[in-house]
């Protein structure tokens, strides 16, 4: 027993950054311990020890919180990649301030105490700047004074790089003196105007965020827990703790916002598997189809591009003889798509097996559909019903991807004939019937847009011509083996570029008596 192909769309790879993160966050803990372990506590302050523990405690934690982001299923996220770029910059600033304990009151490594302290200054603007994005992202600031805002901080924020790089040059904000030993400047002040700038206005605006309560007491808790800490050990020479306090904050975030909103996606996860497997399960997927008939042979695959689509096929039995075959692609994508493909599928269904031609068929479901059709949602139809006795075809087109067809001596060609409006869209449409004859051998191979408009990198389309080569070099194949031929032609095409749309695939071989090839058009009236 065979089943037709339905995989969901994988989710989204992880991108490199999250682990190159978690692989920087360790180097700097590791680079930390050492450096501890090679200066040794001789001749240290009892304070900057305690500082030097505290950064190493929380870098550590820092560590453990970025190998969580690592393991997380939704890490590719915005607000993920904003959460492990603030977790970077924190485990950073607490790897600086221990270095510059390090090589406090060092003669020989002024310079590097300069620079260590330079950089310490830049990163805390780089995460001042992140947590605000962060922060207007996760409570949804959108308003003109957040906006207005936004560009204030973002016009600031080179100048206060620069500012600090002034150090290298000039006392500004600190001063090393050639003992080797940090002292704040007289303008040091002047450091702390973006930082406070930046909290002053999301403390301004957590009072108007229409952002669920608890969300707002946590984001406020980054701007109030530093600012105790500072208020506590700011002006206590040697201890340095203001990093450690926005970890916890961080901390707050991560156990009370993220980690909740990743539980709600597991559930919505859970929710979208149940929906895939409805879905698989409407569809006929047991192959071979029939397999007592003799009169042909058939297969069917759909690679939907969300975990749930919009494309669907069909085939069953009208009666004794004819074999009614359906393809289709409904406009949108996800669980909206995927409801009014449901319907679309019952409809023409339940119209089918009341004996009417595909034109007639195509014409009732439309008026059903636009009957009640608020979200204006519409999908193209290919709708074939084949006598098994004869090879007689009947098919109307709603606007759908043209058939194509290998007669027995052959190539695939695609067949053209004129479409009609596609289902949904307007009320009271008449639909063109075509009638043919399928020779025995021919096959018949219908699909739907997603097949040749799948991009590669740059846009590139898989094209009807590379869609025809390669039906054509597995010509001899049976339906089974040209569906699965196709998919892997495809997938070659596009390698990693992402899937933007449904790949639907209908195959059928028909091994009838011989009869003569016959097209006729006619319009359903």
């Amino acid at each position: 027993m065979k089943y037709a192909k339905f995989i969901p769309n994988k989710m989204e790879e992880m991108s490199w950054w999250i682990p190159a993160s978690f692989a920087f966050s360790c180097g700097l803990l590791v680079t930390a311990i050492a450096l501890l372990i090679m200066r040794g506590f001789d001749g240290m302050d009892p304070r900057w020890t305690f500082s030097i523990g505290a950064d190493i405690f929380c870098l550590a934690i820092s560590v453990m919180l970025c190998f969580s982001c690592l393991l997380s299923r939704r890490s590719n996220t915005e607000q993920a990649k904003s959460f492990v770029v603030m977790l970077t910059m924190i485990s950073f600033a607490l790897f600086l301030d221990e270095a510059s304990w390090l090589v406090q009151g060092k003669p020989a490594l002024r310079l590097v105490n300069v620079t260590v302290n330079v950089l310490f200054y830049m990163n805390g603007i780089v995460l001042v700047n992140q947590f605000w994005r962060y922060i207007r992202k996760a409570l949804k600031m959108d308003n003109h004074l957040m906006k207005v805002a936004d560009n204030v901080l973002t016009a600031l924020f080179i100048p206060s790089l620069l500012l600090c790089a002034v150090n290298f040059f000039y006392p500004l904000y600190f001063s090393v003196s050639s003992a080797g030993e940090y002292a704040r400047a007289d303008k040091w002040y002047v450091s702390q105007i973006y930082l406070c700038m930046a909290l002053f206005i999301v403390i301004l605006e957590l009072f108007f965020s229409k952002a669920p309560r608890r969300d707002r007491w946590v984001a406020a808790s980054f701007a109030a827990i530093p600012l105790v800490n500072q208020l506590l050990t700011g002006v206590t020479f040697g201890l340095s703790t203001q990093y450690a306090a926005m970890l916890v904050s961080v901390v707050l975030i991560y156990g009370v916002v993220f980690a909740d909103r990743e539980n709600t996606i597991s559930a919505t996860e859970t929710e979208l598997g149940v929906a895939t497997r409805i879905q698989a399960d409407m569809l006929p997927n047991t192959f071979p189809f029939m397999p007592e008939r003799t009169e042909f042979d058939l297969y069917a695959s759909m690679d939907p591009a969300k975990e749930v689509g919009g494309d669907f096929y069909d085939f069953f039995m009208v009666d004794d003889n004819r074999l009614a075959l359906v393809i289709a692609d409904v406009s949108g994508k996800g669980i909206p798509a995927a409801l009014f493909m449901m319907s679309s599928k019952i409809l023409i269904k339940n119209s089918v097996m009341t004996g009417k031609s595909p034109g007639e068929v195509l014409k009732i479901v439309n008026n059903q559909i636009c009957e009640n059709n608020r979200e204006e949602m519409f999908v193209t139809v290919w709708l074939g019903i084949l006598d098994l006795t004869t090879g007689q075809l009947v098919s109307a087109n709603a606007g759908h991807e043209y058939p194509v067809l290998k007669t027995p001596d052959g190539d695939f060609e695609i067949l053209k004939s004129k479409h009609s409006f596609v289902v949904g869209g307007m009320q009271g449409l008449k639909y063109r019937e075509t009638e043919m004859t399928l020779l025995p051998g021919s096959k018949l191979f219908v699909y739907t847009d997603g097949v040749p408009e799948a991009e590669a990198e740059g846009e590139v389309q898989y094209g009807y011509d590379r869609f025809l080569d390669t039906l054509n070099s597995h010509r001899d194949e049976n339906p089974e083996g040209l569906l699965k031929a196709v998919t892997k032609n495809v997938a070659d095409f596009v390698q990693d570029h992402p899937q933007f749309d449904d790949l639907t695939m209908l195959c059928i071989h028909y091994i009838g008596k011989e009869s003569e090839v016959n097209h006729e058009e006619r319009t359903d009236d």
